[in-house]
């Protein structure tokens, strides 16, 4: 009996840690503040309490929106190329011959713009979630609800003069930091193996 790939991938386990990290200045930084401001106005046992209840606040924020991230992300793989779906409505897919590297891919979380004091030279800011996927010219479909920095980022992004398409990224080592030792990684080489150094691509028939 021959084995046939998975064509569907979900988060893997353990994603928080990764997802968190951008956002770790930004804690920290509000955790200076939280202390401050409420020693200041409630004294030294205030102050601690402030500093450490507020950043936990916000993990269960970030915590509530990783589970939603983690539930409705699909990457599904096919003969004709890969497709990335979530719940919000985005909507990405890359064809196998359209696929142009393997890379680094940055997924920004949150609005990029620094926050700090004005004049001063304490900025902070959340970084984007680095991962390791697949780039190339695809079609990518953005969902009404879309934040402004997100549109202008995304709007900013390289255009393939030869046919508009824009430049789209699939972080597959946001669903599995070991993707290429996996099943998606196999789907890679059956179809583009000169991605990780083997020989051309190959016309599509369904992996085994």
């Amino acid at each position: 009996m021959s084995y046939q790939l998975p064509h569907e991938f979900r988060m893997a386990g353990g994603g928080f840690g990764r997802m968190v990290k951008p956002f770790v200045a930004v804690l920290v930084f509000f955790a200076v503040i939280m202390l401050l401001l409420f020693w200041i106005f409630t004294g030294p046992v205030g102050g601690i309490l402030a500093a450490i209840l507020g950043p936990l606040a916000l993990l269960g924020v970030l915590y509530g929106k990783f589970t939603k991230l983690q539930d409705g992300s699909v990457v599904r793989f096919s003969e004709y190329g890969v497709e990335l779906f979530d719940k919000m409505g985005f909507h990405i897919r890359l064809g196998w011959r359209d696929i142009t590297r393997i890379g680094e891919v940055d997924s920004q979380m949150a609005r990029p713009t620094p926050v700090g004091f004005r004049g001063g030279s304490v900025r902070v800011g959340v970084g984007p979630m680095k991962s390791l996927g697949i780039i190339g010219w695809g079609d990518r479909v953005i969902p009404p609800n879309a934040p402004g920095w997100m549109r202008q980022n995304l709007a900013a992004q390289p255009v393939n003069p030869a046919d508009g398409r824009p430049e789209v990224a699939i972080p597959l080592g946001g669903v599995d930091p070991n993707w290429m030792q996996g099943p998606m990684g196999q789907w890679v080489r059956q179809y583009r193996p000169d991605l990780l150094g083997g020989p051309g691509y190959q016309q599509p028939h369904p992996p085994r």
